[in-house]
């Protein structure tokens, strides 16, 4: 019995391994550009969320005004203003590109039908956030 008891302590007993990695291994190396690869995929896809006003299906009508609320939200807070981009980016990943052109098009001619001008109120200061 004493014996027994011997050879299942060996058993259970666990050996460490010791493993050297060579850092310029290529193979190393080819793995960690596919990572970094995959974190940058990663960070630029990114889902907008829903919006209540539209709870159907059909998308197409919240794709105008998501086009048409991103320049109306340029004109009241300017150019470039950050609080804009949410509009931009909803409009450009939901709306087919032929129609966004087309869009610009009417737009840039003065022939889209919105007045691209309408008044949101009265806001204190030179523009809305001042």
């Amino acid at each position: 019995m004493g014996e027994n008891n011997l050879s299942s302590t060996r058993k259970n007993e666990k050996k460490k391994i010791t493993i050297e990695v060579d850092e310029d291994d290529p193979c190393l190396k080819k793995n960690k550009i596919q990572e970094k690869e995959i974190q940058t995929e990663n960070e630029s896809i990114r889902t907008l969320g829903n919006d209540p006003r539209f709870q159907q299906q059909n998308q197409t009508s919240r794709c105008f005004v998501m086009y048409t609320d991103f320049y109306r939200c340029e004109h009241i807070l300017g150019k470039d203003s950050e609080a804009c981009t949410w509009f931009k980016d909803v409009f450009t990943s939901i709306c087919p590109k032929a129609w966004v052109e087309q869009w610009d098009e009417l737009r840039l001619t003065g022939r889209l039908p919105w007045h691209k001008y309408r008044t949101q109120g009265d806001f204190p200061g030179n523009k809305y956030g001042e």
